[in-house]
């Protein structure tokens, strides 16, 4: 919060002194508009010269400005508007406004930022380096079931029995996430969330509530304590521990990228800066010719419009991003000073997801940016993940190919594809029903994302098939990773209710992407051919290819060898 302070002192003068300058060119404009009061330009000119004001003003501490901002293009519009053959100007009231505004400008401004609970980003060294997450449940049989599942997720799995055993669990040490069956037997588990959310480190972690009691009133009190999800008994444990997974991956997210398009410099500046402090990357586009570019250069996950922009509005590219099905996804808030019913029904109509009116209150723009990512990053999930595995659906996996195609002819560098298939998948589904190829699917997934760099795409290819995009690996590389990845898997224990500790094996096909001479199809077409010679050769082993000629990984030598 002090950095935010000191960041607002600074752009704070810059605002007054670019102010006291824009009141100077006002001033030549009134001067103009007396001797031309039927100069409907002119009058457009200081439409907008306010407009700037009143969208400024209350930003940095002058409330007053933004609300004589406000009459002024109030009156300007009005004028623009009427529809009488030569209407004229008042303009000893535009002067008087004006005085009014440089009185403000001459009075030292007291008034500092608003203060708002800015997000931290939180580096806890003493928390575990996969995530841990706490099962408080009374029942015995239901908290070793819980148990057994969050940690077939690959999840370090802690537990109590009680409301006190978990306060002294989360004092030793702050886990992840939380999963808490209600009722307890020693207290309020709504009661126990209020005061995690108030612990350090607590309002950040994943909280799910199982509940016992069915009805819309508990699911409101989970709401109102600050859980994130809540799920009634009998639960749908797919569903469940597919959102839990969900809010701890979450985490470990990489901070949003917001696009604001503002061509006044004061509310750009304050608005990036401020939404900076919070923990987000913001670029700003000051000429809305320039936003296509910025739109494909930067990728943002949200984006800013202001209404009033030279030469175009916020409604027309709010449908211009709207005609891409890429984007039908990104939120999109407008940032306007019109907050009458037919602005709010143009932004709705123009495809917006909000419509705040400036001068907005610095928490609500932050509350309302938070929630409409929380929700875009929870639909891009829902589309683009695969339900069981968590990894890429075969589309998003794809299209993820694809782009990395088109980024290798304008960078040169070493991808690989690896394709890895599950070896006698139909007799595991067979012999241990399809349970125990789901636990078999779900172990590979959760090994590649254990193993693999958070750079690297994993995807779900096939029913039975993983795909890999491993960036700046050549073929020996990419065969060592692929033979370490299909050894760990041949050494994992698979269990089901009626059958215990039995094993798979997989196996694996390489292609190292020529951008010069590839499409996406040849480059696929390429890593299964390498598959099927896989396969060929005995299974459990990864070959690779490379201007058609075939390698395997040497297991004495830890060279390659020709197939």
């Amino acid at each position: 919060m002090q950095a935010w302070q000191q960041t607002f002192g600074e752009l704070k003068d810059q605002y007054v002194r670019r102010s006291s300058e824009r009141l100077g060119k006002i001033f030549e404009m009134v001067s103009l508009l007396n001797q031309r009061p039927s100069d409907m330009d002119l009058v457009t000119q200081l439409s907008r010269q306010f407009h700037w004001l009143a969208g400024s003003g209350s930003m940095y501490g002058y409330p007053e400005v933004s609300a004589m901002g406000i009459e002024g293009e109030d009156y300007c519009n009005a004028l623009i508007r009427d529809k009488s053959s030569n209407p004229k100007a008042d303009v000893e009231r535009i002067k008087t406004l004006l005085n009014k505004l440089s009185a403000q400008f001459r009075t030292a401004g007291e008034a500092g930022p608003e203060t708002v609970n800015l997000p931290q980003n939180k580096n806890d060294k003493n928390r575990a380096d996969h995530p841990d997450v706490l099962i408080i449940d009374e029942d015995i049989n239901d908290l070793a079931s819980l148990t057994r599942l969050l940690g077939d997720e690959g999840l370090e799995v802690r537990s109590s029995r009680t409301m006190a055993g978990a306060l002294a669990e989360l004092k030793q040490r702050m886990p992840h996430g939380i999963v808490i069956e209600i009722p307890l037997p020693d207290g309020d588990a709504y009661d126990l969330v209020e005061q995690v959310r108030q612990m350090d480190g607590g309002d950040s972690l994943a909280i799910v509530i199982v509940s016992k009691q069915t009805g819309f009133l508990d699911r409101v009190r989970s709401v109102h304590c600050g859980a994130d999800a809540h799920f009634e008994k009998p639960v749908d444990m797919k569903a469940m521990i597919r959102r839990l997974r969900y809010l701890l991956d979450k985490q470990k997210q990489a901070p949003a990228r917001i696009l604001s398009v503002e061509d006044d410099p004061d509310q750009a500046a304050f608005i990036r800066a401020f939404l900076e402090s919070a923990g987000y990357q913001v670029r700003t586009c000051t000429d809305p010719k320039n936003f296509d570019s910025y739109l494909s250069a930067f990728n943002p996950d949200l984006v800013l419009l202001d209404v009033m922009l030279p030469g175009m509005t916020g409604y027309e590219l709010s449908r211009y991003l709207r005609q891409d099905e890429r984007h039908a996804t990104l939120p999109v808030i407008f940032l306007t000073t019109q907050g009458n019913i037919e602005a709010r029904i143009e932004a709705a109509r123009a495809g917006g997801d909000d419509h705040l009116v400036k001068p907005v209150p610095p928490a609500l723009l932050l509350s309302s940016v938070a929630a409409r990512l929380e929700r875009s990053r929870f639909l891009k999930t829902l589309l683009h993940r695969d339900g069981l595995t968590y990894t890429l659906n075969h589309a998003s996996f794809m299209e993820q190919a694809q782009l990395m195609i088109a980024q290798h002819k304008r960078h040169a560098g070493y991808t690989a594809m690896i394709l890895v298939d599950l070896d006698y998948f139909r007799s595991i589904n067979e012999r241990h029903g399809y349970p125990g190829g789901d636990k078999v699917l779900v172990a590979m997934s959760l090994l590649l994302r254990k193993r693999l760099r958070q750079s690297d795409i994993i995807g779900r290819y096939g029913g039975d098939e993983f795909g890999i995009i491993a960036e700046g690996l050549d073929e020996q590389e990419a065969l060592t990773l692929a033979s370490r990845l299909l050894a760990d898997f041949a050494a994992t224990a698979h269990s089901t209710q009626l059958h215990a500790g039995f094993y798979a094996t997989a196996s694996a096909g390489i292609a190292i992407l020529d951008s010069k001479t590839m499409d996406l199809e040849q480059w696929m077409a390429a890593a299964h051919k390498a598959l099927h010679e896989a396969k060929q050769a005995g299974r459990n082993c990864a070959i690779a290819i490379k201007d058609g000629q075939l390698t395997a990984l040497d297991q004495n030598s830890s060279s390659n060898k020709v197939v």
